[in-house]
């Protein structure tokens, strides 16, 4: 991985910005709106859903499948044994074969894994479904931010990254609410839509496939990736509606990349030894381990039991409160 620092001389020196608002661009635009919105619906939305899937469908599952409670952990986390090499991969894919196309080819194990978890006649298959789904998800998760940051302006950056994240605590939401009695009998004629359920995810991804090849490769990969000046030129024109702001914007792109040739090149050992480095790097480790230690996963996961042992009556609806205040903070912040 090619890290650098800037010397103190260069840190001061004001360089545009790449993406800044130009006199004749506009920062919202059509195909920018567009290319957001297919990212996070098709990446964003589907990791809330799928990491909130099970709360309120594990005694349906066990049921038809009377399947032990490891098993039943198991199909739970699959989910995250599948994200943990998705993650990890999604920037080495990206990298390879651009942003368009990591989010376009992600669809397959995405749609794999939903049929696989819908169609499920043993517990076996649901698990392998889950599996392969979080690997998407693990790999949407991180191309999502990645794609809208580098095709917005720098000046909505931030609540185009907030975006992001609010897309995912929706899907928390809507697999709430679709999980609840009224949405999804536990028993009787109509056991089969716990199948429906399960094959939501299609949704987000159908539209993503239908709505990428109207949107643009992200110009930062095309320029600085492929080395063509030109694509990342038609890309940002079409994302700011305007030649003038692209031209900027490739410029500052010229200058950012040329004062990187002279930037320090900083090593993963580095990190350790150099105090500055240590100190981010702790900061990163302690804000992972605080959100994993919060117990959140476990209220995701195992939410109408949680309320169920507190004494609440309306278990299965309670959770809904949970993805309601998700929202809410997620729209505050």
């Amino acid at each position: 991985m090619d890290m650098r620092m800037m010397s103190p001389d260069q840190a001061t020196e004001k360089e545009p910005l790449v993406g800044s608002r130009s006199s004749s661009g506009r920062v919202w635009t059509m195909s920018l709106v567009l290319s957001i919105a297919c990212a996070i619906i098709g990446n964003s939305l589907q990791f809330g859903f799928q990491t909130s899937c099970m709360a309120n469908t594990q005694t349906l599952l066990n049921e038809k499948f009377h399947v032990s409670d490891v098993t039943m952990s198991t199909m739970v986390s699959g989910i995250a044994m599948g994200g943990l090499v998705g993650g990890l991969s999604a920037g080495l894919i990206a990298d390879r074969v651009g942003r368009k196309m990591c989010m376009a080819l992600n669809n397959i194990p995405m749609l794999i894994g939903t049929a696989l978890m819908a169609l499920s006649f043993n517990e076996y298959f649901f698990i392998f479904g889950r599996v392969i789904g979080g690997f998407a998800v693990g790999i949407a998760t991180g191309i999502a931010p990645m794609y809208i940051s580098e095709i917005s302006p720098v000046s909505i950056k931030g609540g185009v990254g907030v975006s992001h994240q609010f897309m995912i605590t929706l899907g928390i939401l809507i697999a709430f609410v679709l999980s609840i009695k009224d949405v999804l009998p536990e028993t009787g004629k109509e056991e089969w839509r716990w199948h429906v359920y399960f094959a939501f995810p299609a949704v987000p991804a159908l539209f993503q496939l239908l709505v990428l090849p109207f949107c643009p490769e992200s110009p930062n990969w095309l320029y600085y990736n492929k080395e063509r000046e030109d694509l990342a030129k038609n890309a940002l024109t079409k994302l700011r509606k305007s030649r003038e702001a692209a031209e900027e914007e490739i410029e500052a792109m010229i200058k950012e990349r040329t004062a990187g040739t002279s930037s320090v090149m900083v090593t993963y050992g580095q990190f350790l030894t150099n105090p500055t480095l240590r100190l981010s790097l702790l900061i990163g480790v302690v804000l992972q381990c605080a959100q994993q230690l919060s117990g959140i996963n476990a209220i995701l996961n195992y939410a109408p039991a949680i309320f169920k042992d507190a004494g609440e009556s309306n278990a299965d609806l309670a959770p809904i409160s949970v993805g309601a205040i998700f929202n809410l903070m997620t729209f505050v912040s």
